[in-house]
């Protein structure tokens, strides 16, 4: 009897030791697809909502690029994980209060991030400017210095578009790349020449990819407009200016004549928008001011991607009008060897919007089933980041 008392009382044990095991990856698995909901149904409240209590917002400034930033901090309201994540908006002019921001913050922080949304100029002035680096370095060592509860080690990035490249050029930096657990790369690039190649062209390739779309018109002259500053000549930079806005409302307008009245360095930004042989591009960047040329150099990922220590999950549209899958591609070959990368290319995104299509029998096998798999794995692996050792 006491025999028999035991082995029940041992696999009764057994059994509570197995499910306190499993209960963590049971959960994430749960949060993983109710975030797949959320996903489906950007900036509407979903099944998360019901089970959870919204985040804690809390206003905070903290020195950065040589001024003080402003950030909003969401705290979880269980008390959180101990994991952060840093939030960069990218290249639009509404920075951290841009309601998708808000609502994807909100949505991490009720998975038991505490999240850091701050706010970066060059960003919201819809430039790429190597300032940018240096104000994600010191939003890094902000949330480590055990902001909201983070501990010091367990801060992850995430980065959309062009604010993917200094993202992770951030979290490869020596001050801090110790700090960073993870980043997420949506929809970034690896080398700016590359993207300029495609922007100008429409051409990209990497391996055995390669391809050629027509050139967004409005994308080329608003990329020549918003980077302006880069041109020394302030008479250049006015006539470019002109030239750009005139293209921007009408790409068929004649810049001829105005173009010939530019100065060297502008006539080099100007024949390089207006080229459309990729073999030229390099020749024609060669061309440009040696400023220009070491911002294209310092802020490609590529220079850096090698001294990152952290987990990157890239994740990419397929196919994508404004910037091109191969860039992804290669960001995730550069770090293949290590095993440490997760790559994503998704149809259900317009480059970093969710663009699923109308609920059919045919697009549940067509497009809901596969997407959703791979969607459902890539949430799944993120939600894992906010667990520790073991748990992980």
């Amino acid at each position: 009897m006491k025999r028999k008392r035991r082995v029940i009382l041992g696999t009764a044990i057994a059994l509570v030791a197995l499910l306190a095991l499993a209960w963590p990856v049971a959960w994430d698995a749960i949060l993983s697809g109710l975030l797949l909901v959320q996903v489906a149904n950007p900036l509407q409240p979903g099944p998360l909502y019901r089970i959870t209590d919204g985040p804690a917002r809390q206003g905070v400034t903290f020195p950065g690029g040589g001024r003080e930033m402003v950030a909003t901090l969401y705290r979880p309201s269980g008390g959180g994980s101990g994991a952060g994540i840093i939030l960069v908006h990218g290249v639009n002019e509404t920075g951290k209060d841009d309601d998708r921001i808000v609502w994807l913050a909100d949505l991490l922080a009720r998975s038991g991030f505490t999240v850091l949304t701050p706010d970066f100029l060059g960003f919201k002035s819809l430039t790429l400017r190597p300032s940018d680096v240096e104000e994600l370095v010191a939003s890094i060592r902000y949330l480590a210095g055990r902001a909201g509860g983070v501990a010091p080690d367990r801060v992850g990035l995430i980065g959309f578009s062009y604010g993917a490249g200094p993202t992770i050029i951030a979290a490869a930096d020596a001050r801090v790349r110790d700090q960073v657990q993870f980043v997420v790369s949506f929809g970034g690039y690896s080398d700016l020449l590359n993207v300029i190649t495609f922007i100008t062209t429409g051409y990209y390739e990497f391996g055995d990819v390669r391809g050629r779309t027509v050139p967004n018109e409005y994308s080329r002259w608003i990329f020549l407009r918003y980077n302006l500053e880069l041109i020394p000549s302030a008479r250049d930079r006015e006539i470019l200016k002109e030239i750009a806005e005139a293209k921007a409302k009408n790409p068929g307008v004649d810049a001829g004549p105005l173009a010939a009245t530019l100065g060297p360095e502008g006539r080099a930004a100007y024949e390089l928008l207006v080229n459309r042989d990729p073999g030229r591009v390099p020749a024609l960047v060669a061309g440009l001011g040696p400023g220009i040329r070491e911002q294209i150099r310092f802020l490609s990922p590529s220079r850096v991607i090698q001294d990152l220590r952290a987990r990157l999950l890239v994740v990419h549209s397929d196919p994508d009008d404004y910037m091109p899958k191969t860039e992804s591609l290669r960001l995730a070959a550069a770090l293949e060897s290590r095993g440490n990368v997760h790559l994503v290319l998704l149809k259900v995104f317009d480059h970093v919007r969710p663009n699923f299509p109308k609920l059919s029998v045919d697009s549940f096998f067509r497009v809901y089933l596969p997407e959703g798999r791979k969607v459902f794995w890539l949430v799944f692996d993120l939600v894992r980041q906010r667990r520790s050792g073991f748990w992980r």
